[in-house]
């Protein structure tokens, strides 16, 4: 079946075409062959001025700002024969000197496969329309499995059957959980590889899964479309060991209204950007693909049965496992959508006091998170650890450029931290600032413990950025087992700015990009604290402390036989008897008569408890209850009428080590 490129084909989904109108009125998402709007995906022509400042302005961002530069060249090399990695500063160079003999198109591929080649998706050049409005896809995508053969496998995941009933109506479906034995003639292990650098992945995990990712789906914001129109597979079915092969044409989605003909002009940032908001560490290509797959109505099968909360990004449930109870929220974004980080961080710690507060364990779901807010993942460790919760620190390139863009006086009175960090640095042959930190030590722990039972966090290779620095922070607090759906993390650990940032606040040295290009840059590089304290998130992620990859049963069951793993390790586990009890059920905030001097509680297997108002140690007691449970009444402060305070109240051993807290507003009554 070929379809008319005079009659672009409308996905015959009303479902479809409902959700889409719904999030943008005047979008009309079309699906073709790719080799049919192929003419389609092109370059608007830039002027020989233009072509010299998009590669001035890489040059700039990849040589003077982007701080995994010199991590990358030592842990890939500079042969591009051996990994594909190429130094990022002296590449650029000769695209700038060999301006005149590149035409746009190969301009901009030039630039594009700089970028790739460092395998940082913090890192992008992200293309301009109309090559931007397409994305490429197969009616299919792969996961990686695991057997006793083969630890990595590919197999069929989920199959986008309207996209082969409307095009492939008489083409065989493969089935999920079919084995992948070539793609396009090679053996699949050799196409994987192949398909590595394209994929961007870090590390061989990060690696392996953003390959097999990019082999059914690419978007033209950041990479060129497939060169081939169609793909062959030979595949091992799944149920009964046939082996048999399909030849399936790449397919295209885009918005026409993306479409139309622009002139190559440069725009230039019109509003001043928020200081407060810009501690993002977050990857496009998993967002992009996160969202085609909600578009594209794949379903989501898991064996858990999800309970939504008024941020989408958030679901939760309670999976019976023989005769315990084991809590589950699934974080798929560290953006949130609908509330601000504290208002996500609100909606978890409600479900931690109420639906979730007698399960026996709890598992925390961040696989495909491709990250967000660095702030949302400095704060929501303290919620699962007695102790207070150290967060990762950062540092900058020891540049002139990053000296010069600090050293202005809204940064000075933004920022302190950070002119001050580079500031110093300037004057050394170091190559990097000392470490600073985006959220201060009291807010990372403002909220306090809201859990008490054994925790997992499950994590793959698709969970980057600020989900890497998440899961890492809850292993470097040792509040939290990681059971990796992979070996490790993502590995991107960086903050990521873009451009326009720098030349809104630099513009003697950044300009506006021409034609609707944008880049982004690495630019504070994130450094553990902790049991891991000095250690690089990037290229090395974080290293499940239990593997728990899928197996084939699990793409049929929704990964049950995954989740089961996990849930009887975590009930295995022991459970501290230290603990606390309100004698009547409170809230976030207790309402205190002023003449009442004392608040009590029922305490167990506690030998000190330490009151602390407003981060300042009051009163420490010793209170001796061993393997029992006792009530205990804690002295207040003397507070006027009206007066609030933050208590913390925190149960110790014998030493310093923290076995339990809580915290509470205090309002003061009459």
């Amino acid at each position: 079946m070929h379809v008319n490129p005079l009659f672009q084909l409308s996905l015959c989904s009303a479902a479809l075409i409902g959700a889409l109108a719904a999030s943008n009125a005047q979008a009309e998402i079309k699906t073709n062959y790719l080799s049919n709007v192929r003419p389609l995906i092109k370059f608007n022509e830039l002027t020989r001025t233009d072509k010299l400042l998009l590669a001035q302005q890489a040059q700039f961002l990849l040589r003077d700002l982007y701080v995994n530069r010199y991590e990358k060249n030592e842990f890939y090399g500079t042969n591009p024969n051996f990994s594909g990695h190429v130094d990022p500063a002296a590449t650029v160079q000769k695209t700038v000197d060999n301006i005149d003999r590149l035409s746009t198109a190969q301009l901009h591929a030039n630039l594009s496969n700089i970028f790739v080649s460092q395998r940082d998706l913090h890192l992008n050049y992200n293309f301009p329309l109309p090559h931007a409005a397409f994305i490429s896809f197969l009616p299919f995508n792969f996961a990686r499995t695991s057997s006793t053969a083969d630890a990595n496998e590919v197999r069929i995941n989920n199959v986008y059957k309207v996209f082969f009933d409307v095009f492939f109506p008489t083409q065989r479906k493969p089935q999920i959980g079919d084995l992948v034995l070539e793609y396009d003639g090679l053996p699949i292990k050799q196409a994987v590889s192949n398909a590595t650098i394209n994929g961007n992945g870090a590390n061989l995990y990060g690696g392996f899964s953003r390959a097999i990712q990019y082999m059914t789906f690419s978007s033209q914001a950041s990479s060129l479309p497939p060169t081939k129109d169609s793909i062959t597979l030979k595949l091992k079915a799944a149920s009964n060991g046939e082996i048999y092969s399909i030849t399936i044409p790449w397919l295209s989605q885009y918005d026409d209204s993306k479409l139309s003909p622009s002139t190559s002009t440069a725009s230039a940032r019109t509003s001043t950007p928020d200081l407060n908001a810009v501690a993002m560490s977050n990857e496009q290509t998993q967002e992009r693909y996160n969202q085609f797959l909600q578009q594209n109505l794949v379903e989501d099968n898991s064996a858990i049965a999800k309970q939504a909360t008024p941020e989408p990004s958030i679901k939760w449930a309670i999976v019976n496992q023989d005769s315990k109870k084991v809590g589950y929220i699934s974080i798929s974004s560290f953006v949130p959508s609908k509330v601000n980080d504290n208002g996500a961080l609100s909606i978890i710690a409600t479900l931690l006091r109420n639906q979730l507060a007698s399960t026996d364990a709890l598992v925390i779901d961040v696989r495909n998170n491709g990250g967000g807010s660095i702030v949302y993942a400095d704060k929501l460790p303290q919620l699962f650890m007695p102790g207070r919760a150290l967060t990762n620190t950062a540092r900058l390139l020891n540049s002139g450029t990053n000296f010069e863009v600090l050293n202005q006086d809204i940064f000075k009175q933004y920022w302190p931290n950070w002119v001050d960090l580079i500031t110093k640095a300037h004057s050394t042959q170091n190559t990097y600032s000392k470490t600073g930190i985006f959220t201060s030590p009291d807010d990372a722990n403002s909220l306090g413990q809201m859990y008490y039972k054994p925790i997992g966090v499950l994590a793959n290779a698709r969970s980057f950025s600020a989900t890497d620095l998440f899961t890492c922070s809850m292993q470097d607090n040792a509040a939290a087992t990681i059971f990796g759906e992979d070996r490790s993390t993502g590995a991107g650990g960086a903050n990521v700015l873009e451009q326009d940032f720098f030349a809104y606040f630099a513009p003697q040295i950044f300009k506006p990009l021409p034609d609707g290009v944008s880049m982004r840059v690495s630019w504070r590089q994130t450094v553990r604290a902790g049991y891991n304290v000095n250690a690089l998130i990037e290229d090395h992620g974080c290293l499940a402390d239990i593997q728990v990859p899928r197996d084939v049963s699990d793409l049929s069951n929704g990964d049950q036989t995954q989740f089961n793993q996990i849930a009887k390790k975590l009930l295995a586990m022991p459970t501290s008897t230290s603990g606390y009890r309100f004698l009547t059920p409170v809230g976030n905030v207790l309402s205190i008569p002023q003449t009442t001097r004392s608040l009590s509680l029922e305490i167990s297997d506690t030998e000190n408890v330490n009151v602390y108002v407003n981060n300042v140690l009051y009163k420490r007691s010793y209170v001796g209850i061993y393997n029992s449970k006792r009530t205990v009444a804690l002295e207040l402060p003397a507070k006027a009428v009206n007066d609030s305070y933050q208590i913390a109240i925190v149960g110790t051993d014998g030493g310093p080590r923290e076995l339990w807290n809580t915290k509470r507003i205090v309002k003061v009554t009459n």
